[in-house]
């Protein structure tokens, strides 16, 4: 028996747990059936899960379960990474809060207090995809940090070391003076500052000529090494190879021509910091200048020349140095200025740009192999754009800082003995294979997060160790993430798979959108407003509507803001089939009717529901399989509330309560199928009431994927019905317009209307004869006519109200389209131009109508 009501936190509990005991999950190696796998986009093990993750778990489970139902033998395999510099971070917040610090602590202390950390974090993730349903193999779970993944880790450093592509020297990087560390791109905040603009006079050397550039940030200028303009900027064309001489300080600095200067920002003169800059450091690569450094670690100035600045905080220096420049008379004038500012997204400070010695990976050869890999067709995007984002990273890519300064994270393993030989090892040697020397020390630094994350397609396989697991699963099948890191991560995958295996990691790559807070901005933790919990969504509507609604939105081509009222439609929708399936099921009887064969003995709506459905099968199909869930979702959804539940269950309820053989073998097969076709997305309603229909049944998962049956298309009956629907649409639009009873009437069909689909019309239309009827009636648009009870108006006047209300609901939906500014935007113009032409024709029916 069923429960009068749908409800989630019931039904969802258990099922988990019976999918798992069951090993639906579990990937078999030895299987003969086609391999489909996943690897899923580990997250930082730092905290919960958040609802990039839940779109992200949402559609790749989709995936997973489709393709099990395709016949696949499916492999989603779970995994978390240490995030290095984050988890760090947390643990050394816990240690302020409690009076101490890693160095108090010590370093072996330290890391039992992160393993601690690892298993109850972890713990909780792994719950986390458990609730929202996601089909992981549990058994071959994988962390960054487990010791055969550090293994791998390792050894793919020292075989890039012994390739000669990693080297170890000065260069500019991120780096966090917090911190301590150099970050990546990726870890890197931008934040709107207002600050000053500060517009200072450079003298040209031997002349009484002088050169004017704008900054905000005067305090860098004491390690100025050039001036750059623009070579086609006239203004300073004569100056080009002369040596302006730096204010307070007096170094002479040549005045060179870039094409990376911006003639329109300040003044089109752009003083050159090589040590604090990225953009200066290129240019001063460019023009062989002078790198200087003035900062130290920990964001004090570093001058010692320049005692009246050295050893202050870079703000307090700023405040110093335009007080000198202004006294000394090389302040011109100042103007606020608004600019985006670097901040490390794990503790908020502002990042400085500094040189620093660090490991660096040369990628020339590698983003060669991968651009290759990408324009041969080897790797699919979806959408297709993304491979523009990734080619043009790949194009002219610099070489990767992979080294970082913190206690966490995998330690380099490079060993230097006393007499200064280098040795790079897996396994850390006892001794110095070119001198014997037992003293070794290793490098003090880590791995950065994104050098491990790299391996994870066949390192949580076993690599390098040829397992059976990489024999059997690899390459992947499918890469799916967010467009942030296609950069720091997609790319880096399959570089490095294409390096270590001799082939791509996956063979697709699916792009999801971003999910916006409600009033578009970008959800982080350090605005908690903008922040939505995927957890308060599954114990509020169910996992069901929260995965639907992700799957829905995931592949949009632009980024999507939080909608919780279309996770809540979903709810209802949840709802609306399981009060469908309490239907169906209470006609059935003790019998399984058999499927439904092509019969001309079937009653048109059967004819009808069972082709619309062969339809549907088809357009769900090529949704998933063409990445675009939106299509599937939403012809199923249609399907499903308003043709299944509105209108077939409506036309056949008499026939299913008295028992009709034919509807009730009709509407057990659109039920079954379409609780197939919805299970990837909502999983745990469709098993329940897949259990709840008659006959032996294993569970859903393992069930075979619809396919259409050309047998049962019937373009006739599909016509049929729909005229049906328009005419039972008319009558009730007619109904509503003029405020009349829902029930009652008579009707007269048009001229080639057949007696099945009349009959339907007056049963769906609830139009039995209620009295005596007289005059004309109102006419519809098919041709037929309806005499609706009504004693205060005359037939003419109903008509004409009729219309006129018609008209303008039409009038009113055209005009909030073309309100719409993503119609006007996403629509073709010549859509646009179609709709403005009908809301034209209703406003000249309506003035008609009202002039009658």
């Amino acid at each position: 028996a069923m429960p009068p009501a749908f409800d989630p936190a019931t039904i969802e509990a258990g099922w988990y747990e019976r999918w798992e005991k069951a090993g639906l999950f579990v990937a078999d190696r030895d299987s003969s059936r086609e391999k489909f796998t996943i690897c899923l986009p580990p997250p930082n093990v730092t905290g919960e899960l958040h609802m990039g993750h839940a779109t992200n778990g949402s559609v790749q489970d989709a995936w997973a379960r489709y393709r099990r139902m395709t016949g696949h033998e499916v492999l989603f395999l779970p995994g978390t990474d240490h995030a290095a510099i984050a988890t760090q971070n947390v643990i050394e917040r816990q240690l302020a809060q409690e009076g101490t610090t890693k160095e108090e602590l010590g370093r072996d202390a330290f890391s039992a207090r992160v393993q601690a950390w690892y298993d109850s974090v972890g713990a909780t993730i792994v719950s986390q995809y458990r609730e929202l349903g996601a089909s992981l193999d549990w058994t071959r779970l994988r962390f960054t940090m487990d010791p055969a993944y550090v293994r791998a880790v390792l050894t793919a450093f020292v075989r890039f070391y012994e390739k000669g592509w990693l080297y170890r020297g000065p260069r500019i990087v991120n780096w966090c003076p917090r911190c301590l560390s150099a970050i990546s791109d990726l870890e890197v905040e931008w934040r709107e500052h207002k600050d000053t603009l500060y517009f200072i006079r450079y003298p040209i050397e031997g002349s009484d000529e002088s050169l004017t550039i704008a900054t905000v940030r005067p305090e860098t200028m004491l390690a100025d090494t050039g001036v750059a303009v623009h070579p086609n900027d006239g203004r300073y064309r004569k100056l080009v190879g002369r040596q302006a001489v730096l204010p307070l300080v007096g170094r002479r600095l040549p005045v060179v021509a870039d094409d990376a200067v911006q003639k329109e920002f300040g003044t089109g003169a752009l003083k050159v910091t090589p040590g604090h800059d990225q953009l200066d450091y290129e240019i001063g690569e460019r023009h062989r200048l002078e790198i200087i450094s003035a900062m130290h670690p920990d964001g004090r100035m570093k001058v010692p020349e320049l005692p009246a600045y050295d050893g202050r905080p870079a703000v307090e220096a700023r405040e110093l140095v335009v007080r000198d420049l202004e006294a000394e008379g090389f302040l011109e004038k100042t103007e606020p200025y608004a600019h985006m500012v670097g901040h490390c997204d794990r503790c908020g400070t502002v990042i400085e740009p500094l040189i620093s010695e660090q490991w660096w990976l040369r990628m020339g050869e590698m983003a060669r192999a991968a651009e290759a890999a990408s324009r041969s067709g080897k790797v699919r995007w979806h959408p297709e754009r993304y491979e523009r984002t990734y080619l043009d990273w790949l194009h002219g890519l610099r070489d990767w800082c992979v080294s970082r300064q913190l206690w966490l994270g995998h330690r380099i393993p490079v060993y230097t003995c006393a007499k200064g030989h280098v040795t790079a090892a897996v396994d850390p040697p006892s001794a110095c294979p070119g001198c014997g020397e037992t003293q070794l020390i290793q490098d003090p630094d880590v791995l950065d997060t994104w050098f491990s994350s790299a391996l994870w397609p066949y390192a949580t396989l076993g690599w390098p160790e040829a397992t059976e697991d990489l024999r059997a699963f690899y390459p992947t099948s499918l890469n799916c993430t967010a467009r942030g890191i296609i950069n720091l991560w997609v790319s880096r995958m399959i570089m490095t798979g294409l390096e270590f295996t001799g082939g791509v990691p996956f063979t697709d790559v699916a792009i999801h959108c971003t999910i916006l807070s409600r009033d578009g901005r970008v959800m982080s933790k350090s605005r908690p407003e903008t922040v939505v919990d995927p957890r308060q969504m599954i114990r509020r509507y169910g996992a069901d509507a929260l995965r639907a609604w992700c799957a829905l939105v995931a592949m949009s081509s632009q980024d999507v803001r939080f909608d919780e009222s279309r996770i809540e439609g979903f709810r209802r929708f949840s709802n609306k089939l399981w009060n469908a399936t309490r239907l169906v099921l209470s006609g059935l009887g003790t019998e399984t009717p058999p499927p439904p064969a092509p019969d001309a003995s079937l009653e048109l709506e059967d004819r009808w529901i069972l082709a619309e459905l062969q339809s549907v099968i088809e357009k769900v199909s090529a949704g998933i399989e063409g990445f675009f869930f939106e299509g599937s979702i939403s012809s199923a959804y249609d399907f499903a509330w308003h043709e299944f539940c509105d209108w077939y269950l409506e036309a056949a309820k008499a026939r299913l309560r008295d028992g009709d053989p034919a509807a009730r073998a009709v509407a057990l097969y659109v039920l079954d199928v379409l609780l197939r076709l919805l299970h990837p997305f909502m999983p745990f309603v469709t098993e329940e009431l897949w259990h709840h229909l008659p006959g032996d049944r294993d569970f859903l998962v393992r069930a075979r994927w619809p396919s259409a049956d050309e047998r049962l298309l019937d373009p006739v009956s599909v016509a049929a019905f729909r005229a049906v629907k328009h005419e039972v649409s008319e009558i009730r639009a007619t109904r509503k317009a003029l405020g009349l009873p829902a029930i009652g009437g008579k009707y007269l069909p048009p001229p080639r209307m057949d007696a099945a689909s009349t009959a339907l019309v007056i049963t769906l239309g609830e139009l039995p004869i209620t009295g005596e009827v007289a005059g004309d009636g109102v006419a519809l648009a098919s041709g037929g006519r309806v005499w609706l009870p009504s004693a205060a108006r005359s037939p003419v006047g109903i008509q004409r109200d009729a219309e006129t209300k018609r008209a303008s609901h039409r009038l009113e939906l055209l005009e909030a389209k073309l309100g719409d500014a993503n119609f006007r935007t996403k629509a073709s113009p010549e859509a646009v131009a179609k709709a403005r032409a009908q809301a034209d024709e209703l406003r000249a029916k309506i003035a008609r109508l009202f002039s009658q």
